[in-house]
């Protein structure tokens, strides 16, 4: 029995989906991470070759893609990512807030990105008014740096 990954699903059937459903509008970027994760870890792209002295042998190490989107190299990037956080949070409470674009206005958001700018500029506005509000008296606000990503 073979194992199915994410990227062999993706290596036998991402042609046909594209062919199949034409009125998607897929972004570029989209095509380029596919084809990248597609191709991660492949030895005909590149790869280091390592050298032990003591058994004599040589390894052959292909290079990786480093995209999100790649099940192997995503979770690296997100672990980096959370290590990274982690290291510039203040010490004291912390609240993890959710924003959330309901499904009937999901619609505009995918055939104007730029919508999503605005989104977050107004959620990160809410957020630091919120906080001033509560606040004031300690004369203490975070710096305008609220990070945001979004989910469908």
């Amino acid at each position: 029995m073979s194992k199915y990954t994410i990227k062999q699903i993706f290596i036998d059937n991402w042609d046909r989906f594209v062919l199949e459903n034409p009125h998607l509008n897929i972004r570029s970027v989209v095509f380029k991470e596919v084809e990248r994760m597609i191709n991660c870890g492949n030895p005909d792209l590149g790869y280091a070759l390592y050298y032990c002295e003591h058994c004599d042998k040589f390894m052959h190490v292909p290079f990786r893609c480093k995209s999100r989107f790649c099940n192997s190299c995503g979770v690296k990037y997100a672990k980096d990512r959370a290590f990274n956080i982690s290291k510039k949070i203040i010490r004291c409470k912390h609240r993890h807030i959710v924003f959330t674009i309901p499904e009937q206005l999901r619609i505009y958001f995918l055939e104007d990105r730029n919508l999503l700018n605005l989104l977050f500029d107004a959620a990160s506005e809410t957020v630091l008014s919120w906080f001033y509000d509560l606040n004031k008296s300690q004369n203490f606000t975070p710096r305008h740096n609220v990070h945001f990503t979004y989910f469908w």
